[in-house]
């Protein structure tokens, strides 16, 4: 992918900067603080990450990374990750390694996630890395440890994550199963979609509903209220990974919420909606006006439009018919990429948010 005529800059994830970070104390017990640590990741390889700060404080280290997403769109980029180490002795044989969250680091209130209700949201692939990095430095000399995970402004960042709605309360989770986060696929994102999947499905659930953001979810909640808040979810453009998702977990009903521009994107056949990567091809969309019989002009003018907004105001007395086509196009997509075995319902909502169309199969 490109951007700005220049490749996009791949990142790393909150786990590799908590490991990164312990990792720093436990080459400090024995050294100089290190300007930068490299550590092994869950995919192979290793990564060498820049130490932002350092301490010790009342018989602890204290190290932060700065958390950098890269080129990626990712609400904890240059977040202040850190691990407060303190050596402890707990005897004569083998070392112990306790691990904690501190402050900023949420705690699990409700079942379905790959934590347990009532521990700190550190996810199995970071606890992982986080106890490796400490277990291969420790000295011999160093029976016991405790290692604290903190995030700085932890608490008012996870504000703007699904975290409140997944149940996990008081800051953010360190999250991150590859080490590596890659432009535009916001590998934390993706997670969550699973994760909240996973919540609907352990709660007995049997739909789910897709929005492309808030205000598409707001919409939708007023066509369902029964439902509950672990049954919406918001995919942002990641409409192709969110149904083999839901595939996996054998939902039985999946309703989806958006706008005309991601209708017309899911009507192309995209699984990856971001405008960064997939710009609109209206050429096709045009084809597929004419293929069903709209007139010339309309066909032309959608072929040159600048945005699906356009169109949806254009004044067309054909506008209607076009939007049904692209909606029917779009339930076809979705009802492929989850092989036909569950129930569909599309709501389109225009951009007053006033009226909505619906497709279902």
């Amino acid at each position: 992918m490109k951007k700005n005529r220049k490749q996009l800059r791949e990142g790393f994830t909150t786990g590799s900067s908590a490991a990164a970070a312990a990792a720093a104390c436990i080459e400090a017990l024995t050294g100089n603080p290190p300007v930068s640590v490299t550590i092994d990741l869950p995919i192979g390889g290793n990564l060498t990450i820049p130490v932002h700060s350092f301490e010790k404080r009342n018989g602890h280290l204290i190290a932060t990374i700065r958390k950098d997403a890269g080129d990626d769109p990712d609400v904890t980029d240059k977040a202040i990750i850190g691990a407060r180490v303190t050596p402890k002795m707990w005897g004569a044989e083998g070392h112990r390694i306790i691990l904690k969250g501190g402050r900023g680091i949420g705690k699990v209130t409700r079942p379905g996630l790959p934590v347990a209700v009532g521990e700190d949201a550190i996810n199995p692939v970071p606890k992982s890395m986080i106890l490796h990095e400490v277990a291969c430095r420790l000295p011999r000399e160093v029976r016991g440890i405790e290692v604290e995970i903190f995030i700085e402004d932890g608490e008012r960042l996870a504000k703007k994550t699904l975290n409140p709605r997944l149940g996990v309360v008081g800051g953010l989770s360190v999250l991150g199963t590859t080490g590596i986060v890659k432009p535009f696929s916001t590998e934390s994102y993706r997670e969550t979609i699973d994760i909240c999947l996973q919540g609907a499905k352990r709660e007995g659930l049997d739909t789910v509903v897709f929005s492309t953001g808030g205000k598409s979810e707001r919409l939708a909640r007023t066509h369902v209220p029964e439902l509950p808040d672990i049954a919406f979810i918001q995919i942002a453009d990641f409409i192709g990974f969110a149904l083999e998702k839901t595939k996996q977990v054998e939902m039985q009903r999946i309703i989806l919420s958006c706008f005309f521009g991601k209708l017309c994107k899911w009507a192309l056949g995209g699984e990856y909606t971001h405008a960064n990567t997939q710009d609109m091809d209206f050429h096709r969309l045009a084809a597929l006006a004419a293929a069903s019989g709209i007139s010339d002009a309309f066909c032309q003018f959608v072929k040159t439009a600048n945005t699906a907004r356009q169109i949806v105001e254009s004044g067309f007395t054909e506008t209607e018919a076009f939007i049904h086509i692209v909606g029917e196009q779009a339930l076809q997509f979705i009802a492929r990429k989850v092989e036909h075995t569950m129930k569909i319902v599309i709501y389109c909502w225009p951009f007053d948010g006033n009226d909505f169309f619906r497709w279902a199969t």
